[in-house]
């Protein structure tokens, strides 16, 4: 339940954007750059993880109030049903629990670098993510916790979220792989978004039947369905702008959160410490890219694959066609297509795996040089 300021600020805003997704810069230096969270009330909480301070920030007010500070590095937050925050401080090993008038008691000691947090769906079980345990926990209101997921997709995981029907992903931010965790902590990779070894998924939010993701180094917005489909939405270089798809930049964009009602997100520039929103998600300038992944009717089977997975499509017209293959580090392993030019109407295409090793595979489809649209691809 939004406060009174935060609807009405939004309702301006949607009306300024008429459902196109557009970037505003809220607060210019919030102090903020890392994890951000909504409480029930609407007001917005964010953490300064080169810092020590958790701030807090009413919409639509110009600046932000240390809400707690005195920790190490502080990462992702969760909210408990009780008003009480949870916080994950990464390089401190510990996990704190924060009253609402800022005041920190530790709740987890000697925690391997917690980074993300979440509230198991109608519990107080917490859930929390190792970045460098390659984990994910489950902490009773006790304070004692076990690990519940481990290993195999895991590779620095860090965000996580709910989609509608309540299934709970995380985002791995070494490699950028989104995996599905099922009821006893089973993975199931998604997708991966594009990149190389040396660029990294921020924190993961949904919305609408999306998951939205930052890529921090490439100062981007990704978008995936929950089918594997995935695209730039957002960003491009390096910047501070403000306006639709063909103009707004961002800086290092990190934290990322959703709005209750899924028409808004916020998001938080590591190198600037701006707070930025995008609104306009149902509608966006980019849909096209979402258009073209439902136009295509694309599929991949069998996957997981052994020696040979079939990519199926359908084009409306002729059209330049490039299918690519990467590894999880984002390199470049096949090229089955290469900007061939094929007919309108539905096309089989091979990808051969039979001399990968076992792994995770992302393949890319781009049509007539677009932004490539891609789903995940299991080895065994």
């Amino acid at each position: 339940m939004f406060t009174k300021y935060f609807s009405l600020a939004l309702l301006i805003f949607f009306s300024l954007a008429l459902n196109a997704q557009q970037v505003t810069t809220v607060v210019t230096n919030s102090g903020i750059d890392d994890a951000l969270v909504i409480d029930a009330t609407g007001q917005l909480f964010g953490v300064r993880y080169q810092g020590s301070a958790i701030s807090r920030w009413v919409p639509f007010e110009a600046s932000t109030t240390v809400f707690s500070d005195g920790f190490n590095t502080p990462n992702g937050m969760a909210f408990g049903n009780d008003g009480t925050l949870y916080m994950a401080d990464n390089e401190g090993n510990k996990i704190y629990k924060i009253d609402t008038e800022g005041n920190a008691t530790i709740f987890v000691d000697d925690f391997n670098n917690p980074s993300g947090l979440i509230f198991e769906l109608d519990s107080d079980t917490l859930i929390a993510t190792s970045y460098t345990g390659n984990r994910i926990a489950k902490i009773a209101p006790n304070g004692e916790w076990f690990p519940w997921s481990t290993g195999d997709q895991l590779n620095g995981p860090v965000g996580l979220c709910y989609d509608d029907e309540g299934r709970l992903y995380t985002g791995n931010f070494n490699n950028r792989k989104i995996i599905r965790l099922g009821d006893n902590g089973e993975q199931t990779l998604i997708g991966q978004a594009p990149g190389n070894s040396n660029q990294w998924l921020g924190f993961i939010a949904y919305a609408k039947g999306y998951i939205y993701g930052t890529l921090f180094t490439q100062h981007e917005i990704y978008r995936m369905d929950l089918d594997g489909n995935g695209t730039i939405i957002l960003g491009s270089t390096a910047g501070t702008v403000d306006g639709d798809a063909s103009t707004a930049k961002f800086n290092g964009p990190n934290g990322i959160v959703a709005t209750p009602s899924q028409d808004t997100l916020f998001v938080s520039d590591y190198n600037t410490r701006a707070l930025r929103m995008i609104t306009g998600l149902e509608d966006g300038t980019t849909s096209a890219s979402t258009a073209l992944a439902a136009s295509l009717h694309w599929s991949l089977s069998p996957n997981p694959a052994t020696d040979t997975s079939t990519l199926r499509f359908e084009l409306q017209k002729s059209s330049s066609v490039s299918i690519q293959v990467f590894d999880q580090q984002g390199q470049l392993l096949l090229q089955v297509l290469d900007r061939q030019n094929l007919l309108a109407g539905p096309h089989q295409v091979h990808i051969p795996m039979a001399k990968l090793p076992k792994g995770s595979y992302t393949i890319q489809l781009s049509v007539d040089g677009g932004r490539p649209v891609s789903r995940g691809l299991v080895k065994q």
